[in-house]
């Protein structure tokens, strides 16, 4: 009993230096990022803290990417998740070039969008969360443009990029973009402004409770001129988001 209350008070005592994690694991408290490197916690100052209040709770996560901070050096590239009030860890999601993505839980905290790359063309994936509440499972892929939203629980839209024809211009960053919809009860995707040859569109942003997306649209007279500049004609559009089936 004794060395169990001089236990319980060194934990009282210096509580942040008590380790529980194992080696090279990660650890968040607050805004704050820890790795524990030779049974110890050491800061990481250039990790970020990325937060989502859902339905289903409080979720964190942190993207390493050994290629960008030495900080993680050693460590898989992936999506480090932390689940509740007391930022308890929950997965690793294997990602290579981890911080170059985006994340979006959906509303029920369920569902996720992770979008990496750069802006000009992205892997767009759609994960579920498993049977045990902390791992996520890979269940559709897209290519896409820019930012992806969720519209409502169960559906979200993306510009989605048509590899099938390839970049307009020789540069490569250039794509046929066409604004789009999934539902993921239905397993459905619904375009929903279609790209031609001379008209390009992109999501600039959504309202879902007012039930609307802001749409950039580009456009030129022949569809030679989308390599020069000053041929390119902008405009912007909303449109309604398709109610659901």
């Amino acid at each position: 009993m004794k060395k169990l209350a001089c236990l319980c008070a060194l934990m009282m005592l210096f509580g942040a230096s008590v380790v529980w994690a194992a080696e090279g694991e990660y650890i968040v408290r607050g805004d704050k990022v820890y790795r524990v490197q030779d049974g110890k916690e050491r800061l990481l100052e250039d990790e970020v803290v990325f937060r989502a209040e859902t339905d289903a709770g409080k979720w964190a996560w942190v993207l390493v990417d050994p290629e960008l901070s030495e900080g993680v050096k050693g460590s898989e590239s992936g999506v480090y998740f932390f689940r509740g009030e007391e930022d308890a860890p929950a997965s690793f999601l294997p990602m290579k070039n981890a911080g170059e993505c985006m994340m979006e839980f959906s509303p029920s905290g369920e569902k996720l969008l992770i979008c990496c790359g750069d802006e000009a063309r992205q892997d767009l994936g759609y994960y579920v969360l498993d049977d045990a509440g902390k791992g996520w499972v890979r269940k559709a892929s897209f290519v896409s443009a820019g930012h992806a939203f969720w519209v409502d629980p169960h559906r979200f839209v993306f510009t989605a990029i048509d590899t099938e024809k390839g970049p307009r211009t020789k540069a490569g960053d250039d794509w046929w973009c066409s604004p789009s919809l999934y539902d993921t009860l239905e397993k459905e995707l619904t375009v929903i402004i279609k790209a031609t040859s001379t008209k390009n569109y992109f999501i600039g942003g959504c309202d879902d409770e007012g039930g609307s997306l802001d749409i950039n649209e580009s456009s030129v007279k022949n569809p030679k001129d989308w390599g020069n500049e000053n041929k390119i004609k902008y405009k912007e559009l909303t449109v309604p988001i398709p109610a659901a089936g």
